[in-house]
């Protein structure tokens, strides 16, 4: 797999001017690759609960009549959070390889801030402004926020020795 990679690296260095391609070098690692797959059962695991808590809260009396949780998108916020565990234990494990501690569960959710930033104005914009259905704007929200999480978990919970 990374002999793949270093082809298709090698090709980009070609098109591209050698400080572009270089910037660009992190992302044809198996590491990266792996990151993607993780990343998929976390956006996948983060749409499934917060589409689960959308549900509820549409379904219950008392919660469909709370404006606060529509227009904040707390469900959103809420299956987030709870996906951000399921990240956690998959990235220590597949991704980086390595043992999960107490100081990288308090840094990691600090990684995912520039992420949860850009996810949650691309949620609002698609779902308040442009109005689509939740499920498909928290899958557009990932999809944008995925290179920058990756090269934040690298600088600040996962650091190379």
């Amino acid at each position: 797999m990374q002999h793949f990679l270093d082809i298709l690296y090698y090709a980009l260095c070609r098109i591209l001017p050698k400080k572009a391609a270089h910037t660009l070098q992190v992302f044809f690692s198996v590491e990266f690759v792996t990151f993607i797959v993780v990343g998929t059962v976390n956006t996948l695991s983060t749409a499934v609960i917060s589409t689960a808590l959308d549900f509820i809260t549409e379904n219950i009396s008392a919660l469909s009549s709370c404006e606060i949780i529509s227009k904040l998108r707390l469900t959103f916020i809420a299956g987030y959070i709870l996906s951000l565990l399921i990240s956690f234990i998959l990235n220590c494990r597949f991704t980086f390889c390595e043992k999960p501690t107490l100081s990288k569960l308090i840094r990691f959710p600090v990684s995912y801030i520039p992420n949860f930033i850009i996810q949650y104005v691309v949620v609002w914009f698609f779902t308040a402004v442009i109005p689509i259905h939740p499920t498909i704007a928290y899958l557009i929200a990932a999809a944008i926020g995925i290179p920058v999480t990756f090269i934040t978990m690298r600088l600040i919970v996962f650091k190379r020795k």
